[in-house]
Formats: structure tokens, sequence, C-alpha cells
């Protein structure tokens, strides 16, 4: 008798945990955000900044639940010694960094400009996005975002662009691929 409720106990258990895997799973579609590339315009960008645009990317993209976001600091020692590579006109190293990193999607990108205050006093910013399909090796979608703030910026430091300009950038990038999924 012991053993019978004993092996019901497992059973039980055992279909619990199933079915936790199972709802985590449902959670979203595997996908690492990889750190922006700088491009020419955007030499005043930091690596607080390029980190912080990736970091509020995965958050926010892991917050819709249609994405379950690998963890940057990972993705970000993966994927460091190929950066530009992962970032530029090719995919065969996104698909290898998603392969590394078991997901089915990596999104790349690049900053192609950053200007903390223009001669008006405004920051500015632009950025290039790909979604790369690991499985297939094409790109899903990529697209380009530009936004200049809404006011001129007081010291145009890499806090008031995150809190004016790039968090409308994550914003509509959330939004655009949120739809794409």
């Amino acid at each position: 008798m012991k053993n019978i409720f004993a092996s019901l106990i497992f059973v039980i258990a055992l279909a619990g945990v199933s079915f936790a895997q199972g709802t985590a799973r449902s959670q979203g579609v595997k996908t690492a955000v990889v750190e922006f590339t700088p491009g020419a315009g955007a030499a005043a960008m930091n690596d607080h900044a390029k980190r912080g645009l990736q970091s509020t990317l995965a958050a926010r993209l892991n917050h819709t639940r249609k994405f379950d976001v690998y963890d940057t600091r990972h993705t970000r020692t993966a994927s460091q010694a190929n950066l530009a590579a992962i970032n530029g006109t090719s995919t065969a190293a996104a698909v290898k960094l998603g392969k590394q990193l078991g997901v089915a999607f990596v999104v790349t990108g690049t900053v192609v400009n950053y200007t903390p205050k223009d001669p008006g006093g405004h920051g500015y910013a632009e950025v290039t996005i790909r979604l790369v399909e690991v499985a297939t090796g094409k790109v899903k979608h990529s697209n380009k975002v530009s936004v200049r703030s809404g006011r001129p910026m007081y010291t145009g430091s890499q806090p008031e662009m995150q809190a004016n300009v790039l968090r409308h950038i994550v914003d509509q990038l959330t939004e655009i691929l949120s739809g794409k999924v």
C-alpha cells in the first residue's frame, strides 16, 4: 500500500513539473537581444548607453510575454568577440550565436546616430534593427526607428538621453517586434 501511495505521489509531482515547464514555455519564443553596434554617427554613445539600450529592450520584449528573452549578460559575453559581424549585413554570425544560445530569434542592431545635444538643444538617436530567425537564417523583419527629444536637453547626459530619447525608441521597437512573432 505504501508503494502504491508513494508511486501516486511521484506521478502527481512529475505531472506538476511537466505542467509548470509547459506553462513556462508558452510565455514566449526564446530570443536573444545583442548589444547594438554604434555607427559612425554614434561616436558620443558610451558603453553604459549601449548596455542600457540592450537591457531595456530585452526587458520590454520579455514583459510582452511574446518573447522569452535570454539573459543579456550571457548574450553580451557570448557575442563580444564577433559583435560587428553579428550586427552586420550577413546573418551567419547571428545564426551561429542563436544556435549557441539555443534561441529561436536574435535581435541585432546598429545605432546609426546618437546626438546627446544638437545645435537646437535636442537629443536625437536613430537605430536600425533586424529580427533574425535562427532556424532559417532569414531576416524576419528589419526596421529603422528615430526619435528626437520633445524638449531641449539640459546636459545631454546618458541618463537624460535614456529618459528622453532611447526609452521612446525602445517603446517603438517593442511594438514593432511584438507584431512580428
